[in-house]
C-alpha cells in the first residue's frame, strides 16, 4: 500500500521531507525522484500513470508554485480515476485551488501524523488496496471506503485531535 508522493520539483525538499517522515513509520513511499525509471524513460507519463496505479494513496505536495506544474493536477487527477486516497500538504501561505477541497488539507506535522494514523487504520481493517486485479462491486465499495477515509481525516484534522 505505498503512498505516491506528487510535487513540484521545486517543493522536492518538502516532498523529501514527508517521504522520510513517512518511511520512518514504515509506511512505503513512491517518489519520482528515487525512481531510475522515470529518471531515464521516454514514456515518463506512462511511469506515472502505473505508479499510481500501484499505489493507494496519493499526497500532494502543494505551494504557490504547484499553480505553474501540469504534472501535480495530472497526478491527482489519475489518483482520483482510480479512486485512491488523495491528501494535500500545504507548505505555505498560498492559497490552494478550490479543486483540493474535496480532500483533506494537511499543513502541519500534527496535520501528517493523522494522516499516518489513518492509513494504519485502513491497513489494519484491509479497506484499502490495488486496483489492478478487483471486480467491479469491489470497485464501489473501495470508493466508498476511500469518501470514508477523506471525510474521517478532514474530520480529524478540524477537530485538531
Amino acid at each position: 500500500m505505498p503512498v505516491f508522493i506528487s510535487y513540484r520539483h521545486m517543493d522536492r525538499a518538502y516532498a523529501m521531507a514527508i517521504n522520510n517522515r513517512l518511511i520512518g513509520a514504515n509506511i512505503k513511499t513512491y517518489l519520482d525522484v528515487l525512481d531510475l525509471e522515470s529518471q531515464t524513460t521516454d514514456d515518463i507519463t506512462g511511469v506515472i500513470t502505473r505508479n499510481i496505479t500501484e499505489c493507494t494513496h496519493l499526497l500532494a505536495v502543494v505551494s504557490e508554485k504547484t499553480a505553474l506544474s501540469w504534472w501535480v493536477p495530472f497526478e491527482i487527477g489519475e489518483a482520483t480515476i482510480s479512486n485512491r486516497r488523495i491528501c494535500s500538504f500545504r507548505t505555505g501561505p498560498a492559497e490552494l485551488p478550490l479543486y483540493l477541497d474535496k480532500w483533506p488539507k494537511l499543513s502541519t506535522e500534527s496535520d501528517l501524523d493523522f494522516f499516518i494514523d489513518a492509513y494504519r487504520e485502513e491497513v489494519s481493517n484491509k479497506r484499502s488496496m490495488s486496483l489492478e486485479s478487483i471486480s467491479e462491486s469491489v470497485k464501489g465499495s473501495y470508493k466508498r471506503d476511500a469518501d470514508m477515509f477523506h471525510e474521517q481525516l478532514k474530520n480529524r484534522i478540524r477537530r485538531g485531535f
